[in-house]
């Protein structure tokens, strides 16, 4: 089996220490803290790095330029409108704000504002727009979003002067790689035991054997590898990504540097409540309905909601990391379908908790 780690870059984890800085609740990520140091190993020093870290982001003074860029659009989630604009275009992944703006300009010369894809039906608390389907107005778009009018109004100042906005965010994010500067070479020492965590785990288990442990159902006879990309500032952290578009056999996972097998198997108490809230969103339990009895592809489910890929890309990530759906590869298509023991398992637990 591949194993392919990706180092984190600088201007990605400034990113993340602005939007933690804007948004976190400090007492949240202290709780999460507190649970692992009770569970003792060999983290102590990464627990220490991820505490000073928080304590720097706590440090900052949060200005209204600030929330204007890293405000995230709804509570859950984290896009932002500085994340539409850096993230839509991979340009988070580099190390120098220089090199960002580049890729950002590049990418946007490809995508005028007057033939943007369409992305009015998308879920902005994804951290990237779409770039396919039909092209229109990316003003029409913005203005049929489900988000408030303050957001819509930062995400056009973004688009329509990236110049400017990229300008403004780069004095933003040259200040939050000053702030993380010192803890550089322990940042990396980090990624470099997690590395070595995650062979070690690789030696006597298989990918199944990982699916298993983050609750995750998915045929994995399609995949030949793992791309582990890390994540420092936000160290308790784990999303698998996976999508129709998915056609390299590699699975994407971003990865705190604090997650391992055994931090999973105890941070992994409390899905099942996790999972109930995730019932109770209307269009995810509409989803599962839809896919009790046959299995739908991503482009089958949009069609059927009236939701962009993206959007259902969401909310399927959602029902995966909590292991509610399973998934298949058919050739190039990824197919999702109710993963009745999870759903078994969860309700179980309800009515233990309740009844008993």
């Amino acid at each position: 089996m591949e194993l392919i780690f990706e180092k984190a870059s600088m201007m990605k984890e400034a990113m993340d220490l602005l939007s933690v800085a804007v948004n976190t609740d400090e007492s949240e990520w202290r709780k999460v803290l507190q649970d692992l140091e009770k569970m003792g190993g060999d983290m102590e020093e990464g627990i220490a790095l991820q505490r000073e870290i928080l304590e720097a982001a706590g440090r900052i003074r949060v200005t209204d330029q600030m929330r204007r860029y890293f405000e995230w659009y709804r509570k859950k989630g984290q896009g932002s409108p500085a994340c539409s604009l850096i993230r839509t275009f991979q340009a988070e992944n580099t190390d120098t704000f220089r090199e960002l703006k580049e890729k950002v300009l590049d990418g946007l010369s490809a995508f005028p504002l007057d033939a943007f894809p369409d992305f009015s039906s998308y879920d902005v608390q994804d951290m990237a727009l779409p770039l396919e389907g039909e092209r229109g107005s990316f003003l029409s778009s913005v203005k049929k979003l489900d988000v408030d009018e303050k957001f819509k109004a930062r995400l056009i100042f973004a688009f329509q002067d990236p110049e400017g906005s990229l300008d403004e965010l780069g004095g933003l994010l040259e200040q939050a790689a000053g702030l993380l500067e010192p803890f550089r070479e322990r940042m990396e020492a980090e990624t470099v035991k997690g590395e070595e965590r995650w062979k070690k785990y690789f030696v006597s288990h298989d990918l199944d054997g990982f699916l298993s442990l983050i609750g995750v159902s998915l045929d994995s006879s399609g995949c030949s590898g793992i791309r582990i990309r890390w994540n420092v500032v936000q160290g308790v952290t784990l999303v698998l990504q996976i999508g129709d578009e998915n056609r390299s056999g590699i699975l994407n996972a971003g990865m705190g540097v604090l997650i391992d097998e055994k931090s999973l198997r105890f941070l992994k108490r409390g899905n099942e409540r996790e999972a109930l809230q995730l019932l109770a969103d209307p269009v995810k339990l509409d989803i599962l309905l839809y896919i009790s009895q046959v299995s739908h592809y991503g482009r089958e489910l949009a069609e059927r909601f009236g939701l962009s890929t993206a959007t259902i890309s969401y909310h399927m990530q959602d029902l995966l990391n909590k292991g509610l759906v399973s998934v298949s590869q058919q050739g190039k298509r990824v197919y999702y379908s109710l993963d009745r023991d999870r759903i078994r398992q969860v309700l179980e637990w309800l009515q233990r908790v309740l009844l008993e």
